[in-house]
């Protein structure tokens, strides 16, 4: 499983690759701004999971949609509980609210995983 960390607070994003790795996921790559993340995207393959904050430095994540098709799955982190609406409208898994909680976490890439699974086995 590809994942990715799209987060502008570096001490934030360097605290869940640490609680995605007590579970057993390793990152790619950690991108820290609206720009970092449309540049990835677009001249790397498409990951499975996308941990993304919503406020970066540079804008909202959301416009990092308006400028790639992203069929990946996304798990929210984030500060801001009033985003949840448009964050579900995406191919979210979670909305996740930081200070973020190690069992949310974890509830939440298995039901990635789940999916995940399932996905794969209809593809064959």
């Amino acid at each position: 499983m590809k994942a990715i960390i799209i987060e502008d607070e570096k001490p934030s994003a360097r605290r869940l690759n640490r609680m995605l790795a007590d579970i057993g996921i390793t990152p790619e790559v950690m991108l820290h701004s609206v720009h970092e993340s449309v540049e990835y995207l677009l001249n790397n393959p498409a990951p499975d999971l996308i941990f993304l904050d919503i406020q970066l430095s540079d804008g909202l994540s959301f416009e990092i949609f308006d400028q790639v098709d992203i069929d990946s799955a996304i798990i929210f982190t984030t500060a801001y509980d009033e985003y949840a609406l448009q964050a579900f409208k995406l191919n979210s898994i979670d909305y996740l609210l930081k200070p973020i909680d190690e069992d949310e976490l974890k509830a939440a890439v298995e039901r990635f995983q789940v999916a995940f699974a399932k996905a794969r086995k209809n593809s064959t």
